[in-house]
């Protein structure tokens, strides 16, 4: 059991590897494009239509895979409080419990995330003309990437912490 927890755990290591160069190129085009836009602005007197909305989308996506990567490298907000003053074996069902009622919401925001995208699939944004599907799909793409790193970390609970 240990060992598919192990596996299970370079998978989704692999993923957010692979995600977090996803990342970091999402956030390079949106500091070139807004970077553009202001030059553009300022030297020719009008900006390009498209690049604002498509720095908008590009947030998006870099806010929903962030957020899952921060959630995996325990980076996200949290009270700690409570969980520091009770003892390691409580404060491992504490945590364990707060994923699995995260992953509740996770799979809500899956299933209507999918059915928004399917909602808005003939509409297409007017700057850059992109499918406001794939917009959308970003919602079902962060709850699956939320609750893949949920998963690894009530794994990391069960078989010891990431150092």
């Amino acid at each position: 059991m240990k060992n598919m927890m192990h596996g299970y755990i370079r998978v989704a290591d692999g993923v957010n590897k692979l995600c977090g160069y996803l990342v970091a190129l999402m956030m390079a085009a949106m500091t070139a494009l807004i970077f553009w836009q202001v030059i553009a602005r300022y030297v020719f007197g009008s900006s390009l239509a498209w690049s604002e909305e498509l720095s908008r989308f590009l947030m998006i996506y870099v806010v929903l895979i962030g957020a899952s990567l921060a959630l995996r490298n325990k980076g996200l907000l949290a009270v700690e409080v409570v969980p520091e003053l009770l003892n390691e074996k409580i404060r491992k069902w504490i945590v364990i419990l707060t994923h699995l009622i995260s992953m509740v919401f996770y799979v809500i925001l899956i299933m209507y995330g999918l059915d928004l995208a399917q909602r808005f699939s003939n509409q297409t944004a007017p700057g850059t003309g992109i499918s406001m599907f794939i917009i959308y799909l970003s919602l079902p793409i962060g709850g699956v990437l939320f609750f893949m790193n949920s998963i690894t970390c009530i794994f990391e609970e069960f078989i010891g912490r990431k150092e």
